[in-house]
């Protein structure tokens, strides 16, 4: 498998299939914070994003936790408070991806990486031998920057 090629692309968190996952022996998600979860800067999830992580827990038996490079957000945070993060993580290195392993308790091939970092997640997760799924960086500002990502993630999947 090239080193760059995602498992999936979606366009947006809302697009994942957990029942495809499920069937796929997906065990576990590392999730990327900014610009996956929430716009990149923002103090909080949004609502609906709130209640897909509400949804997606009740009704999968995947456990999901947090890894991102950003600080920790400010306190009151509901995210964080639902479900493990490992903030200052320090991806791509493989410390902080065995971390989240270890914290919910799945191995490297039943756990996928879900993000929109080419280098932070796509290559971290390919490189440890998970399944890797690209959110296209729909907050991305400037837009075009966003679609840059996307095209070279398109143009590795060779």
């Amino acid at each position: 498998m090239p080193i760059f090629k995602p498992s999936q692309i979606v366009r947006s968190i809302y697009d994942i299939d957990g029942d495809a996952l499920q069937r796929a022996g997906i065990k576990g998600i590392i999730l990327n914070w900014s610009n996956t979860l929430i716009p990149k800067n923002s103090p909080s999830a949004s609502d609906s994003m709130k209640e897909w992580l509400k949804d997606f827990k009740s009704r999968y038996a995947i456990k999901l936790i947090i890894v991102s490079n950003s600080k920790p957000p400010l306190q009151g945070n509901e995210l964080v408070n639902e479900i493990p993060a490992l903030f200052e993580a320090s991806k791509p290195k493989k410390k902080a991806f065995m971390a989240a392993l270890d914290v919910i308790g799945t191995q490297k091939k039943e756990t996928a990486v879900v993000g929109n970092g080419i280098i932070t997640d796509l290559w971290a997760g390919n490189r440890l031998g998970m399944y890797t799924i690209f959110v296209s960086p729909s907050w991305t500002k400037p837009w075009f920057i966003g679609a840059i990502k996307l095209l070279v993630v398109k143009a590795l999947r060779v």
